[in-house]
């Protein structure tokens, strides 16, 4: 796995989001036993249902594993009309703290009745739909990002919930993936996806459905979330817009100098500054250039990560004498320098990996330019 990009920037996750939605289908490997349907024929019929009009109601579980250890453990009911029109309700089995989501088509309202918070998501919006996306959605984009990345297997046929169900094993095909091992149950009939397994390096991620009505007669009043009037909406799309800053200022948020590019025909297009809180905390920067007045790189840094399993792996690339770690999917180059961590993101398919290396050779800290 890519080191680091589990943790990386918010830009780079960003990015690999909107690769991800202009991916074209690719054909997935692997058939097991005297099947009728190949494993390539369940992954297309999976990714092309997605766009029906399918109307169920639904109950699952989410758990997240990190060393052995559950960190996340949540339960949830899911209603979605034929019309798009959705509903989630989130249970935290720790702290037995509830959460609604409602995504009526132009935006997403959500409420937390303990804190007595609540905002909205404009969906017109590019680039939200991650935000707005049911847990099922979830899957099926998970199965849009790895459908090149990874070779699928047929294990056999299950029963579950009184379904017919193919089990896939879906496993990298690459050593650059940074996106580890998958175990899939698909129902046969409408290809929802009822199961899902992944590990990436020593975290375990897990959800499944535990009942599901693809008849349901749903209430008048189900799309409708009760939010008392004295709790403030709060819009996050103002939250969404970048921050952009000057490199003097980028320097102050990481509180020491760091690398940039330097030459005739590269320049600073915008300098993104995020102090990011909660699960990762840690200042965040991201630098975009231009190159010959082209965008084609950014470069995200923030204090190299101390946790076990965020260290570098070495492969055939060195940057400026240190052990780089390179990810193909999407030409990402990361190593670690002066306690920083660097990640190039090459954005202009014309720019060689080659002609990187020489151009970070060229770079200097940004107070001596």
């Amino acid at each position: 796995m890519l080191a680091g990009l589990r943790k990386v920037g918010s830009k780079v996750r960003k990015y690999l989001f909107m690769l991800t939605a202009i991916l074209i289908m690719g054909f997935l490997s692997g058939c097991k036993g005297d099947m009728a349907v190949s494993s390539e024929e369940i992954i297309s019929n999976v990714l092309s249902a997605k766009e029906s009009k399918l109307s169920y109601y639904g109950e699952g579980v989410m758990k997240l594993t990190t060393n052995g250890e559950v960190t996340q453990d949540a339960s949830f009911k899911e209603y979605v009309a034929e019309d798009g029109k959705r509903k989630i309700m989130t249970t935290d089995l720790t702290s037995n703290l509830e959460s609604y989501a409602l995504n009526d088509g132009k935006q997403v309202l959500s409420y937390e009745p303990e804190s007595e918070t609540a905002f909205s998501i404009d969906l017109s919006e590019e680039g939200l739909p991650v935000f707005a996306a049911s847990p099922k959605e979830q899957l099926m984009m998970m199965l849009d990002t790895i459908k090149e990345t990874h070779d699928y297997e047929i294990v056999g046929e299950e029963k579950m919930l009184e379904l017919n169900v193919y089990h896939l094993k879906a496993t990298p095909n690459t050593d650059s993936s940074f996106l580890g091992d998958f175990e899939l149950w698909i129902d046969q009939k409408t290809w929802f996806m009822v199961k899902l397994i992944s590990e990436v390096g020593d975290a375990k991620s897990e959800v499944e459905y535990k009942a599901l009505d693809f008849s349901p007669d749903f209430k008048e009043d189900t799309f409708t979330l009760d939010i008392p009037e004295h709790v403030t909406i709060n819009s996050i799309d103002s939250e969404l817009e970048p921050n952009y800053g000057s490199l003097e200022e980028a320097q102050t948020a990481l509180d020491q100098p760091f690398l940039v590019f330097t030459g005739e025909d590269i320049t600073v297009e915008n300098v993104e500054i995020d102090i990011l809180q909660g699960i990762i905390n840690r200042p965040e920067i991201t630098v975009y250039y231009l190159n010959e007045g082209i965008p084609s790189l950014l470069v995200s840094i923030f204090p190299t990560p101390e946790e076990a399993g965020t260290e570098i792996k070495p492969g055939k690339w060195q940057v400026r004498g240190q052990g780089a770690e390179f990810d193909d999917f999407i030409d990402a180059l990361s190593w670690d320098e002066n306690g920083l961590r660097y990640t190039i993101l090459i954005q202009n398919p014309d720019l060689e990996m080659e002609e990187v290396l020489e151009m970070t050779e060229r770079m200097v800290l940004n107070n001596e330019m």
